[in-house]
């Protein structure tokens, strides 16, 4: 059975029994699949780890748009960082690793790059980073802080 109600120059369908019930699920799962697809793009995409790129170049780290030599990665503990290595010295292999974490980017030749996620430890220290190779020029530390 249908009724119509009116209110001003809109028209209200109401339906009983199973039809309406249909048309309520209906409109609910529309409602939460249009949720599903429209709350990501509100939010932005996820914010992911933290990402620091070194640029191995000319025997030295440096931080991506920066002309410090070997800079101190500041960490904050317990967060989860993504360290990308980008070699630019054409002929020279290089890595990157804090051997006290087990972690480390593969040796990579030039025009290359890699990358290492990094589960930062809960305790505020310091920790030296390295390229194996090279670790008497090419070596700067990681310091562990706690968040602020």
């Amino acid at each position: 059975m249908t009724s119509v109600t009116r209110s001003g120059p809109f028209r209200l369908h109401r339906l009983s029994g199973s039809a309406g019930r249909a048309r309520g699920i209906l409109l609910v799962g529309l409602a939460l699949v249009s949720l599903c697809v429209l709350w990501p793009l509100a939010v932005g995409p996820s914010a992911g780890p933290r990402e620091i790129t070194l640029v191995a170049r000319g025997m030295s780290f440096y931080v991506d748009g920066t002309d410090r030599a070997n800079p101190v990665l500041q960490l904050t503990a317990g967060e989860t960082v993504r360290v990308v290595l980008r070699n630019e010295d054409n002929g020279i292999a290089h890595n990157f690793e804090v051997g006290v974490w087990d972690v480390a980017v593969a040796r990579l030749k030039g025009g290359d790059s890699g990358s290492v996620v990094i589960d930062v430890p809960s305790r505020p220290d310091r920790f030296r980073y390295v390229c194996a190779a090279h670790a008497e020029m090419m070596n700067g530390i990681v310091e562990v802080v706690v968040a602020s």
